[in-house]
């Protein structure tokens, strides 16, 4: 029997690999992998939230039936690792520079949200009141009841995190070994953050991405370098891989790191022709271009814009 969880969907990818693909009003928002490598599980990232992160662990116990012998951090953001209390005893395993962004930014992220706590008290509870008075407008009440449930899974998240970091760590990259299959853990340095990591099971002609590869989702490209992540896309690209497993969105095949290519040199190519002119538009003046319109996170794509123009790429 499947295990069933409000905060993300199980899709079997091959016997013995999972994914866990975030559902929209749970805690995950992220992906997430459950990997049998042979007497033992591997988990690839642990959501945003120790109440995903719990199902999540309970998940790859019900699946596999066996010891989980690793947890993997792709990189720092917050809705890949907040799960990781939730793997006592477990080996928790980034690269150096993840966990030292981890050390420096969690903790941050813990000490602004906790004071904020009687106001997200009252959020939630106009959202709740906002959801019954739109009883009649079923989009307006889905999108009230969504923003409801989001709330309510910060402040439990708030509430019950405790920050926990990687307890092995490596430089450039890093094999594990189990009974029925091998998988290179390895940097792909400054991409979507600083330091990126992906696993690549060569034998299953996978790649579990992280947000090195986002789907149908806008990529953020505050924290990372547009030109570093072109040089990791085309790293990504000469990989043995039929199946990529994407940090946000269904799972894909490596179309989708031409994609990625594609949406990061669209961008930069939107930012050099205003950059000529006396007279810029703002990022929000700039449409989407048709090729993104549908894709999900939206608002990452003003962000993104930003981000550029500042830099003067």
């Amino acid at each position: 029997m499947m295990f069933h969880s409000r905060h993300f969907s199980i899709n079997q990818l091959a016997e013995g690999i999972y994914v866990l693909i975030a559902s929209e009003q749970g805690g995950a928002m992220s992906n997430a992998g459950i990997i049998d490598m042979g007497g033992f599980t591997l988990v690839f990232d642990t959501f945003n939230t120790p109440q995903a992160g719990r199902d999540l662990r309970e998940a790859a116990l019900h699946l596999l039936a066996q010891p989980i012998g690793y947890v993997v951090n792709s990189h720092w953001h917050g809705d890949h690792v907040r799960g990781n209390q939730c793997f006592p005893g477990v080996s928790i395993v980034s690269s150096a520079r993840t966990r030292e962004l981890m050390q420096i930014t969690q903790p941050q992220w813990l000490d602004r949200m906790t004071p904020l706590l009687p106001q997200l008290n009252e959020d939630i509870a106009a959202a709740a009141a906002a959801a019954v008075e739109a009883e009649q407008d079923d989009a307006a009440r889905q999108q009230l009841t969504a923003r409801h449930s989001y709330l309510l899974e910060i402040r439990e998240s708030i509430e019950t995190l405790i920050v926990t970091y990687p307890g092995v760590t490596y430089g450039n990259q890093l094999w594990i070994h189990g009974s029925k299959r091998s998988g290179r853990l390895f940097s792909l340095g400054r991409a979507h953050t600083e330091c990126d990591s992906v696993l690549h099971l060569a034998a299953d002609s996978m790649l579990f991405a992280g947000d090195a590869v986002a789907v149908n989702n806008h990529p953020l490209l505050t924290d990372g370098d547009p030109h570093g992540w072109l040089s990791a896309l085309e790293t990504l690209g000469n990989l043995d891989t039929r199946c990529v497993v994407p940090g946000h969105g269904p799972v894909s095949d490596t179309g989708s790191i031409t994609s990625m290519e594609q949406y990061i040199n669209d961008l930069l190519a939107i930012c050099s022709s205003y950059r000529s002119l006396e007279s810029k538009p703002t990022a929000a003046e700039i449409p989407i271009p048709e090729a993104y319109r549908s894709w999900d996170a939206a608002a990452v794509f003003q962000r993104n814009l930003e981000f550029l123009l500042d830099r003067q790429l």
